[in-house]
């Protein structure tokens, strides 16, 4: 049980877009980069997905479940084929590329029920309303979402286990017993960057913020993020970046200078080294 709450409080999912797609006969999404996980309910027809070279026929009442970091392709298999679509970033201190296929081993294509859809529906919903707790309620339907993933993989444990070998123990339980109690302090700090992701961040703030030395706040923030406080407070904003860049007509520039950027060239230097493309090619490449 501690493994678990110390995993618990690792997880952070970053919502980033939904939207509601529908294609006709012929539709072909040629093979790119994914820079974000997404998860889609099919709403109609069935399509193949070519996920890292594997091929899935998806249908209507699906969840498809799609990595961050992988390759995708898709074709239409009937006259129509609609899914909504949720893109998101799962942000963990933990060593392992896919936090939930590697840590609780969830299927790529699920078989849903209307309980999942209406999940999906609040997100699209609450995304496209003015309703002033928004947030909070695509963070939390999101996470049902996921929570529905990972209790049908542990319903369907052999299923949920295809592909790892007998005695294989998974990297991040190994990195979770080494890992320390979070310091109070460290969580008071990640909460107020969070919470203020384009603010200007000196040492000397984040050290008042928790009363540490300098040495001891880089020390203890590593242990517990596995990221320095610098490198923390950059990857956010790049994700934050990368929702505007799905949801908005901003310059990239404009973007970058919001999020706390000084420098554009940099911006997109640092964007294409944590997405692997462009913010031109992200923008671009959203289907």
């Amino acid at each position: 049980m501690e493994d678990g709450n110390v995993l618990y409080t690792a997880m952070r999912f970053h919502f980033l877009y939904v939207d509601r797609y529908m294609f006709g006969a012929g539709w072909v999404y040629p093979e790119n980069y994914i820079p974000y996980s997404m998860v889609r309910y099919i709403l109609r027809g069935n399509a193949e997905f070519v996920i890292n070279g594997q091929a899935f026929t998806v249908r209507l009442g699906q969840v498809v479940y799609i990595p961050d970091g992988c390759r995708l392709e898709c074709r239409s298999l009937e006259d129509t084929f609609a899914f909504i679509s949720i893109r998101f970033k799962a942000a963990t201190q933990l060593a392992s590329e896919d936090l939930l296929k590697d840590t609780y081993h969830i299927h790529t294509v699920n078989e849903a029920s209307e309980e999942v859809l209406d999940y999906f529906q609040e997100v699209y919903r609450n995304a496209t309303s003015q309703n002033t707790g928004k947030v909070f309620r695509i963070r939390g339907n999101l996470e049902l979402i996921i929570a529905w993933l990972v209790e049908h993989a542990a319903a369907f444990p052999e299923k949920a286990r295809e592909g790892h070998r007998e005695g294989w123990v998974p990297e991040y339980t190994l990195h979770l017993r080494r890992q320390p109690r979070q310091d109070p302090r460290i969580s008071v700090l990640v909460d107020y960057i969070l919470n203020h992701p384009t603010e200007r961040f000196s040492t000397e703030t984040l050290c008042r913020i928790t009363n540490l030395s300098p040495s001891t706040l880089r020390r203890l923030f590593k242990e517990h993020t596995g990221k320095s406080p610098g490198a923390f407070i950059q990857d956010l904003r790049l994700m934050i970046a990368a929702r505007r860049l799905l949801v908005t007509d901003a310059r990239i520039s404009d973007i970058a200078y919001q999020v706390g950027f000084e420098d554009p060239n940099y911006f997109s230097r640092m964007f294409r080294k944590n997405f692997g493309v462009s913010p031109q090619a992200y923008r671009e490449n959203a289907q």
